[in-house]
């Protein structure tokens, strides 16, 4: 990452972390993934920490992966999200997620990992290298004042920009369930690509399958992305 990207970069997330602040949210990045399930437990306790992102299965000592959090005016967590970094070498996600898919369930509803699928893309077939899983990306709902207002696009791209700072990755790539990225969810957030029907969760409590976009960025994307102006998504 050049001196000019990264005083851009810079700027872009204290963009963000402005916006966030003037709408009454406190945004908070850590890297101590003990915490920031005690925050999870303590202010989502309708949604476990998802497991990619569980300290109890992942050792996160010496690895740029971080979340990030939302808190409003009273010290409640409104947002949440969180990067796990994975260094996939020469080997492609493909090869990676074919071996390892059942790591990435939904954890809103059982499913039947037995009868579950992945069926890679052309993406998932060409990332390699230094990459991010950008994932357990939730805002509170009922009656929040921060849904449809836009934020949790730019709280999304502050993460995309903040994995470029902190490790400059090759890729970063998350999942969206159909229904969303149908709806320009993906897009919204700052993807510009998106593998379709890439996991197929096959629900256990009922004959339903979940169906899943595999959603991605190269490093070349998320150099570009500093270009857009945050204030722009918010309306979105």
């Amino acid at each position: 990452m050049s001196m000019f990207q990264a005083y851009d970069g810079a700027h872009f997330v204290s963009s963000i972390t402005k916006l966030s602040y003037d709408r009454g949210v406190h945004i908070r990045i850590g890297t101590d993934f003990e915490e920031y399930t005690a925050l999870i437990h303590k202010h989502r306790q309708q949604q476990p920490p998802a497991p990619p992102f569980n300290p109890a299965f992942h050792d996160f000592t010496d690895s740029p992966s971080f979340w990030s959090v939302g808190t409003d005016t009273y010290g409640d967590v409104v947002f949440t999200q969180a990067m796990r970094y994975i260094d996939l070498g020469a080997q492609t996600l493909a090869q990676y997620l074919t071996d390892k898919f059942l790591e990435f369930p939904p954890v809103t509803v059982p499913v039947d990992l037995g009868k579950s699928a992945y069926l890679p893309g052309p993406g998932a077939h060409r990332i390699t290298g230094r990459t991010f899983y950008h994932g357990d990306v939730w805002m509170r709902g009922g009656d929040s004042p921060y849904r449809g207002t836009g934020l949790p696009n730019v709280l999304a791209r502050l993460a995309m920009v903040t994995a470029l700072m902190r490790a400059s990755p090759d890729h970063i790539f998350g999942f969206i369930a159909r229904g969303q990225a149908f709806r320009g969810l993906g897009e919204r957030e700052g993807y510009m690509h998106s593998d379709p029907s890439a996991l197929h969760w096959r629900r256990a409590d009922k004959p339903e399958t979940i169906v899943c976009q595999m959603v991605w960025m190269a490093k070349e994307d998320l150099e570009f992305l500093l270009n857009v102006q945050p204030e722009g998504v918010m309306a979105a």
